[in-house]
């Protein structure tokens, strides 16, 4: 293994990385990713693994040249060497029979209603490895957590032996059962309705339970799939929605209790300015509140120039309205970053009149670790998420020290409100640190670890993969041979056709868009339920098509 990743290294990784994905494929130095991806490495097959079948001579990999015979062989020694896990197969009739088993002791105990079901009988029955689902149900966790109001880290609970099944009550986060089911009915793109067959039993086995489970809990859609739910929930829309953010700061504020222009003039803020974020090359400002439960509130002040009205450090006062307007900058936007009850952090993009956006505009800040399909765009949620999964950022306030050296063109007054603004560094950064500290004692209960990759972006770029001919079979749960005969209908045939050849693939939009007609040939026991707004798919032509919405995001 070490002799295969040192060839990795020093052939692909400079190519290959999280700044510089050619190709879209930015995973060289993440073994596990490219196992999951199904495609790039296939444990014990070098043959059919993508990363062994694109070397040279067979491929063109590396450009500028082939490696030599026995790194090659290295490489295939590695691969082939790799532990096959061989999962137990889960069919979709055993996942609903072990939630009315489940869910008849939460009809005895009275709980029922509040119950939703999440399930990875899809991804296990893809043999992934036992890391790749641990990793799906970490991001998983990690979701519900960031949605959650409850001051106590929630763990949902597994209703299988293989712990495939989960049962989450939505009051243990504090979450209004009502815009969960909304969210599900407007996005979820594989609702379902089972119904039986004829005389068949089996199937009308299936059709009594999930009818069971419909009617005790109150809803049609009462499963979910984990892996779309953690992709999909932690982006803007949804996200939004599930935390009942609002539509403009002045809402998320008046819910958080805090009153940002007072606040200012009362100087019960402390702020950070300096010329460089980790997200922008020009100026920017930090400034801390208080919410009423007494956690904190941040907020940035972010600039599309560093001159004229966005030079902080000759207005360093602002924003107008705090009785400085002499000495007020005029932002372009921002991020708040609000600590929820348990530790974690809630997200919240806006622009300058404090409307909320769903990704910052990429004129005035970018992230360079984004999947591709983000344009290096940070999207409100997922992208700070893996931003802050380490915390609160600290930069160091240059504002106070600048002002120190020699403050021409200020008044006494406008000297003392800037020097009470801006606080000495070492009382700033212990004030972060103290925040930072609840934070990480959250993701040390949680179960993440903030120095690895963020588990929620991992989960995007996992469910938003390329989908080879097994991963098609598995997701619509059906055998090869139905597979290969669908491949020979319309639109099928022209639509999935790199799926015909058994070693192509196609993109995750291009399967959920015919999936229900998909369904509807190849098992009549499914009745698909569309969802109300479209199937919520983040793609580069989405991404492109407005700079600061995602509403372009839904495909119908």
């Amino acid at each position: 293994r070490a002799q295969a990743l040192e060839i990795l290294n020093r052939a692909c990784a400079a190519c290959h990385n999280a700044t510089n994905p050619q190709g879209n494929f930015a995973t060289i130095n993440n073994v596990e990713d490219m196992i999951a991806s199904h495609r790039y490495i296939i444990p014990g097959s070098p043959e059919t693994s993508l990363l062994f079948k694109k070397l040279a001579p067979t491929g063109n990999m590396p450009p500028n040249g082939s490696l030599k015979a026995e790194e090659t062989e290295i490489l295939r020694k590695w691969i082939a060497g790799m532990a096959v896990t061989t999962n137990k197969p889960l069919l979709e009739s055993q996942v609903i029979a072990l939630i009315r088993t489940d869910l008849e002791n939460q009809v005895a105990a009275g709980q029922a209603k509040s119950m939703r079901y999440f399930s990875l009988h899809v991804q296990n029955n893809l043999n992934n490895t036992p890391e790749s689902l641990n990793l799906l149900r970490l991001a998983f966790k990690k979701t519900i957590n960031y949605l959650s109001k409850s001051p106590q880290i929630v763990a949902a609970v597994p209703i299988d032996a293989q712990k495939l099944v989960y049962r989450l009550n939505l009051d243990d986060l504090g979450i209004n059962a009502a815009i969960f089911d909304a969210v599900v009915k407007d996005f979820y793109p594989f609702a379902q309705n089972l119904v039986a067959i004829g005389s068949n039993t089996a199937s009308r086995r299936v059709a009594d339970d999930h009818l069971f489970n419909k009617q005790e809990i109150g809803v049609d859609t009462y499963l979910l799939r984990l892996d779309w739910f953690a992709a999909t929930a932690s982006l803007p829309i949804p996200y939004a929605r599930l935390l009942e953010l609002g539509a403009t700061e002045g809402e998320l504020t008046a819910q958080l209790g805090i009153n940002l222009i007072q606040n200012i003039v009362d100087k019960k803020v402390i702020r950070s300015g300096f010329k460089n974020s980790n997200v922008s090359t020009q100026n920017r400002m930090i400034e801390r509140h208080t919410q009423k439960n007494g956690l904190s509130f941040w907020l940035s002040y972010d600039f599309a120039s560093s001159e004229n009205k966005g030079n902080i450090f000759a207005l360093p006062l602002g924003p107008a309205g705090i009785g400085q307007d002499a000495k007020a900058f005029a932002h372009d936007g921002g991020e708040a970053i609000f600590q929820l009850p348990n530790g974690l952090f809630g997200f919240y993009l806006l622009n300058a009149a404090g409307t909320a956006l769903d990704k910052g505009p990429t004129s005035i800040v970018k992230q360079s670790n984004a999947p591709a399909e983000f344009l290096s765009a940070i999207v409100n949620g997922m992208s700070c998420m893996s931003c802050h999964n380490q915390g609160l950022l600290y930069k160091k306030d240059e504002i106070r020290p600048f002002l120190q050296a020699g403050s021409v063109g200020f008044s006494r007054e406008e000297l003392t409100a800037a020097t009470d603004l801006y606080p000495d560094a070492a009382v700033f950064k212990a004030t972060m640190d103290k925040d930072n500290a609840l934070y990480i004692r959250a993701t040390k209960e949680l179960g993440v670890d903030p120095n690895l990759p963020d588990p929620v972006n991992n989960a995007f770029r996992y469910y938003n993969r390329a989908l080879t001919k097994i991963d098609v079979r598995e997701e619509l749960g059906i055998s090869d041979a139905a597979l290969t005969d669908l491949l020979t209908l319309e639109p099928f045939k022209s639509s999935w056709s790199p799926l015909r050849t058994g070693t192509g693939f196609i993109k995750r939009d291009e399967f959920n868009t015919l999936l229900a007609e998909a369904l509807e040939l190849s098992k009549p026991e499914v009745q698909t339920i569309a969802p109300v707004l479209g199937d919520f798919l983040v793609t580069v032509g989405c991404m492109f098509a407005n700079p600061l919405q995602m509403d372009d995001c839904l495909i119908k």
